[in-house]
């Protein structure tokens, strides 16, 4: 059984987006994967009073999108993305704040995955996407995939390599769900990373260190659990020393990673991550794609049995 069925992609029509589409095509199975190409058009803004130099009271109005534009969004969709493989397309546009619409009809689809650019935009609006995805990864109620805009656009779209950071938390645990039935659908190496950090502050007082070997056990512990014969290659381990973020980039670089695959929860105990900045700071430089994992996510009902069912015929 595959793990995503609906994924549902944002786009607005730039080339960062386009290389999130065909990342968000690399993980859909054909026909059996539903792709929502979803792009939200922005109300205008306009001021009630002509703007002085110097005005210090300035309201705005928001004026109604002009219906055309909506239509013309949608043939642009059609036209702009186009799968390079048998998908299962379908196409929207709608209007409102693009956030608000993106979680909004990702609850409305029962999405199993959010893939979206994180590039930011110019223009009269000034809209950040990056700051969009960021407010869409806080508030999802299913993982998100992000690719941020790179200077060298990626070769290939395929998943390969995955890398999971761990911290050995339950938010870590829900994305190594994810990252074992990626690698298994996709034949991908999968490499599970723990970076120590080489000294945490507890209430401003350096926290004792703590032996490397218990990390080495529990990333062992960790690798032994999810290590099946269903898997195209034996599961890897890395330990680091370092910052985390750093750690996590250095690693993804020198494996060759098509896809980080991580989660955002922090913990208490080894080195107390708080893994959900760690994302956030991955995610805005990372050159792959970033999948982010939360604890307590929920997916479609569907999605949610057959991630219980397949979880429990590996363990």
């Amino acid at each position: 059984m595959q793990l995503i069925r609906t994924i549902l992609f944002a786009a607005d029509f730039s080339e960062n987006s386009k290389q999130a589409f065909h990342a968000a095509c690399s993980l859909a199975a054909g026909n059996q994967t539903r792709v929502v190409v979803l792009h939200v058009v922005e109300p205008s803004s306009i001021s009630q009073h002509p703007l002085y130099l110097g005005h210090g009271n300035v309201q705005f109005r928001v004026t109604e999108t002009d219906k055309a534009e909506q239509q013309s969004a949608m043939r642009k969709l059609g036209e702009f993305y186009i799968p390079d493989h048998p998908v299962q397309m379908e196409y929207f546009a709608t209007q409102g704040d693009t956030a608000e619409e993106i979680l909004r009809t990702a609850r409305e689809l029962g999405s199993d995955l959010i893939v979206m650019g994180t590039h930011g935009r110019t223009g009269l609006r000034r809209m950040l996407a990056g700051s969009v995805a960021v407010t869409v990864l806080r508030s999802a109620l299913c993982p998100v995939l992000a690719l941020r805009s790179a200077e060298q656009p990626r070769e290939s779209s395929e998943f390969r390599v995955i890398l999971h950071p761990t911290d050995f938390s339950v938010g870590s645990e829900a994305a190594l769900r994810v990252a074992r039935r990626l690698a298994r659908e996709h034949g991908a190496r999968l490499i599970v990373l723990h970076v120590a950090v080489l000294e945490d502050l507890l209430a401003g007082t350096p926290a004792a260190e703590v032996d490397p070997a218990l990390y080495r056990k529990a990333l062992e512990d960790v690798r032994n659990r999810v290590e099946g014969p269903d898997l195209k290659h034996h599961v890897e381990s890395m330990l680091r020393r370092g910052y985390a973020t750093d750690g996590i980039l250095q690693t993804a670089e020198e494996v060759g990673c098509d896809l980080i695959v991580m989660g955002t929860n922090g913990r208490t105990g080894l080195s107390r991550l708080f893994m959900g900045s760690v994302a956030e700071h991955v995610l805005a430089k990372a050159d792959c794609p970033v999948l982010i994992a939360k604890a307590g996510q929920k997916v479609s009902a569907a999605a949610s049995n057959r991630a219980e069912e397949e979880m429990m015929n590996v363990v």
